[in-house]
């Protein structure tokens, strides 16, 4: 079963190894949009990759642990790999879980709760559909 282009089975063990809901990754999945082989140019100059739309940004931090911007360009799994890590980081370092998961996107107030309120819509609408 595939996701936005991602084995389950990737999204698993990336809320596994990050303790990071599945059905989070699932909602940051949905609300992101990329998909496996896509690279998007933003306006200052860096470039979002894959399913997650992992920032170039990240790229000398994940370099030391062997990935490159093709492996997030192109491996789903690495892809939401690196980016769950990300969003983990996010939400250990903020302290609050919705401004976490908002800071995956923008440390910028509104941007922020903008995206925050996106995926929590997203994520609620799993968890309900899941429940039934």
């Amino acid at each position: 079963m595939l996701f936005h282009g991602v084995p389950l089975h990737c999204i698993n063990e990336a809320a596994m190894q990050y303790f990071v809901p599945a059905r989070m990754i699932v909602a940051v999945l949905q609300i992101e949009g990329g998909k496996v082989g896509q690279a998007n140019k933003n306006r200052n100059g860096t470039f979002d990759y894959g399913p997650m739309q992992v920032n170039s940004i990240w790229l000398k931090k994940i370099k030391k642990y062997g990935y490159t911007a093709y492996d997030l360009q192109y491996n789903p799994c690495v892809n939401v790999k690196v980016g769950t890590w990300i969003l983990a980081q996010e939400i250990a370092d903020s302290r609050v879980l919705w401004r976490g998961v908002g800071d995956y996107h923008s440390h910028t107030y509104l941007k922020n709760l903008k995206y925050s309120s996106k995926i929590r819509r997203v994520y609620n609408l799993i968890n309900k559909y899941l429940a039934r």
